[in-house]
């Protein structure tokens, strides 16, 4: 870090998301400021424009960007080493080549980013022991154990998505069977009610024009007495509580966070969660573990990428 910069107290954190790209000038306090979005790139070309032209607009004098984006990131090159999906053609680059100026740039997993915004500003702020599970189209994770964020030798700790929840399960995205995010995920879910629609059984939703229902409607439909959404909720919580119970009992933490966007459901994924560790963990931990919903939203990535600079640089401590 420069003498110029050591007296900045803001930085840029930019999160790369499936459907946009977000960023913003966050403080040393966590406020943001100069909220930038687009659609999210296509390809290397528009990524670039979209942080040439970011960095060019910012007002704020910042002490360097974070950045936050899905897949297995090696943190300390900022190289994307794996990514399927839309935003595949991102594997292999290096986060950090995107920004064309001499500021420092830190890059992590979108999930370990979320913990971080959590930690200094969020629901886990002062704690040094903490599972964050983000629950979503699929399912992924970050610890916190002594006040360090789990990375692994590989850079895949915290995908708690493929822990196997069941021995006789499909075939899940990562080559494994039976993965968590085969029995809790939205795509899950959607595709559970769908094989219900499929039979004819007793549904409120339909499958118009060829569209699944979304996992917010089956969720909205289980409250109105929907008996397929029921099941299929019911069945998909067991699976989420068995691994909740597990994560526990592994990491030993002083709170458990919930984010991701099946997270929204609040109550209807909240109590049968803490139900299952009520149940199921008590003899083990002899202690209550508060399971609580991820504070920062919406912003939360751009937040958590900008925190990567601050702890780097020390001018926030976990």
């Amino acid at each position: 870090m420069s003498a110029g910069r050591a007296g900045i107290s803001h930085a840029l954190g930019v999160d790369i998301g499936g459907t946009a790209i977000k960023a913003a000038v966050v403080s040393s306090g966590g406020d943001l400021s100069e909220r930038f979005q687009a659609p999210s790139p296509r390809c290397l070309e528009e990524l670039r424009d979209f942080f040439r032209t970011t960095v060019q607009q910012v007002n704020t004098p910042i002490r360097g960007v974070g950045i936050a984006c899905k897949g297995i990131i090696d943190a300390e090159s900022s190289r994307v080493n794996r990514l399927p999906g839309d935003l595949h053609f991102l594997q292999g680059s290096f986060l950090k080549d995107f920004v064309s100026s001499h500021l420092p740039v830190r890059a992590d997993n979108d999930a370990r980013i979320a913990l971080v915004a959590e930690v200094l500003w969020g629901a886990a702020r002062g704690q040094r022991n903490v599972v964050l599970l983000t629950l979503g189209t699929g399912v992924g994770g970050a610890a916190m154990v002594d006040g360090v964020i789990l990375h692994g030798a590989a850079g895949i700790a915290g995908h708690f998505g493929h822990m196997t929840v069941d021995l006789q399960g499909g075939l899940c995205m990562c080559g494994n069977h039976g993965c968590l995010e085969t029995r809790f995920s939205s795509r899950a879910i959607e595709a559970d009610y769908f094989a219900h629609l499929h039979r004819a059984a007793s549904a409120s939703l339909s499958a118009g024009a060829g569209q699944i229902p979304d996992t917010e409607a089956i969720f909205q439909a289980a409250l109105k007495g929907d008996e397929s959404a029921r099941c299929v909720l019911d069945r998909a919580l067991e699976y989420l509580g068995a691994a909740v119970v597990s994560l526990l009992h592994a990491f030993d933490p002083e709170v458990l966070i919930l984010g991701g966007h099946i997270a929204q459901a609040g109550d209807q994924v909240l109590k049968p969660v803490q139900a299952a560790i009520a149940k199921n963990s008590c003899r083990m931990l002899g202690r209550e573990v508060p399971v609580v919903l991820q504070s920062a939203v919406g912003y939360g990535g751009v937040l958590g990428a900008a925190g990567l600079i601050f702890l780097h640089q020390q001018q926030l401590k976990v």
